[in-house]
């Protein structure tokens, strides 16, 4: 075998930007659409390009990770959890909804706000762009103008994958009625290209969100300019878009976008007629708890926040990192943990050359995997209790004096003998 073939993912990723890719920064960028509180899921890709990004740095290459808030998708459905008074904003613009929380300017501000903690609870901080700012700062205006001019064209690629073929009136722009605020109930009448203004009518027909949630308009006429916030790229025609602007060279994302015939197909045939090419694609599964498909419905919902109950950040990037993307993780705790917990020591451990498995990969894996986690690597490794142990301690601490217990405990079991400030620190009980 040689070298090659150890190079841990992220790794192989950078390398192949790197090479492919003869641009001065790769930009790796990532998204989400939102609409309530939050989920492990929904950070998986912004977890993943982090481990790009910092590959791609290791190199000593220029890198940029991009996180958009998709705020300006059509609100679809309340969840379970919320204020039953949002079904008064189906079919708007999420962004436009405003917040019921009263804390801060709009239902996804709170929400935005949330999840960026949750991703600088474990260490990263993306470039942080909101879509309906983006539509408003002009930031698509030169590609949707293009795709106005090439819709034909585009019509023709959907259409490859279409049973039903698009209208000949179809539009790739979505407009918001000037009288009620929606934009899944608009319909574009005629375009000017010249000035860039639309007709349309908020057609008071029923349309269905998420094939349960009735909305109808509100038989409203109206001209108004697509630029400056005026209009939205419908999804299949945003996504290759804003790679045209933001010169993304790769991105993370589940593996419903990659179905054939899904967005991935789609998008990297229409950015190529919008003047840009295809991004590096990083297609990952996605989450189960307890071995279900996670889901609002069920009540499974897991965040960043609640896996931190159970352990450090390190440990969960790390978790994040390890194993084939395509290959579903399953947030089963009482199985997980202790098996987590050991493999980032045995990691730390192979960091530090105090340990191996035998296997050159494995090694490699396993240290370069420890190094993306852990960001601020110490001089040594920490002090290493098995988590069974620890399990035995805490199911017979007295109420006082736990630390002091512990350490008793652990030099009963042969653990350790000496410890030091620093070391007493890492005891979590």
């Amino acid at each position: 075998m040689n070298e090659k073939e150890y190079e841990f993912w992220p790794d192989k990723v950078a390398k192949e930007l790197v090479r492919k890719w003869k641009v001065e920064k790769q930009v790796i960028t990532t998204g989400t659409s939102i609409s309530g509180e939050p989920h492990i899921g929904n950070a998986g890709d912004v977890i993943r390009g982090d481990a790009i990004y910092r590959a791609v740095k290791d190199l000593g290459k220029e890198a940029e990770l991009i996180w958009i808030s998709d705020n300006m998708d059509p609100f679809r459905s309340v969840p379970q959890d919320m204020p039953k008074d949002l079904e008064n904003y189906l079919g708007m613009p999420a962004s436009s909804i405003p917040d019921f929380w009263s804390c801060h300017e709009s239902f996804t501000k709170h929400f935005e706000d949330i999840f960026l903690k949750q991703l600088e609870s474990i260490f990263i901080k993306p470039k942080v762009l909101l879509g309906n700012e983006m539509y408003e700062k002009g930031m698509y205006n030169e590609v949707m103008k293009k795709a106005m001019e090439k819709r034909k064209e585009i019509a023709e690629i959907l259409n490859k994958f279409r049973k039903n073929p698009l209208p000949e009136d179809w539009y790739p722009v979505e407009v918001i009625c000037d009288n009620c605020g929606k934009i899944a109930t608009t319909k574009i009448l005629s375009y000017d290209e010249e000035s860039c203004k639309v007709e349309y009518f908020c057609d008071p027909k029923e349309v269905l969100l998420h094939r349960k949630n009735p909305v109808q308009g509100c038989s409203n006429r109206g001209v108004k300019s697509i630029l400056n916030g005026g209009g939205k790229l419908v999804w299949r025609v945003e996504w290759p878009a804003r790679w045209v602007f933001l010169k993304t060279t790769c991105e993370p994302f589940g593996k419903e976008h990659a179905a054939a015939g899904g967005s991935w197909d789609v998008g990297k045939e229409i950015v190529k007629l919008l003047g840009w090419k295809p991004p590096y694609p990083i297609v990952y599964e996605h989450f189960l708890v307890n071995g279900e498909k996670m889901s609002k419905s069920r009540g499974n919902v897991i965040t960043v926040s609640d896996m931190l109950q159970y352990m450090k950040p390190e440990h969960l990037r790390y978790w994040m990192f390890q194993g084939r993307l395509t290959i579903a993780k399953d947030i089963n705790l009482k199985n997980m943990i202790p098996k987590l917990f050991n493999e980032f020591a045995l990691a730390e451990k192979i960091y530090f050359g105090k340990e191996s498995t035998g296997n050159k990969r494995k090694d490699k894996n396993y240290k370069r995997a420890y190094e993306l986690a852990k960001v601020k690597i110490p001089e040594k490794n920490s002090l290493y209790i098995p988590f069974e142990k620890l399990e035995e301690i805490v199911k017979i601490l007295p109420e006082e004096n736990e630390i002091e217990f512990a350490i008793h405990k652990l030099r009963e079991m042969q653990i350790i003998e000496k410890i030091s400030e620093e070391e007493r620190e890492e005891i979590i009980i």
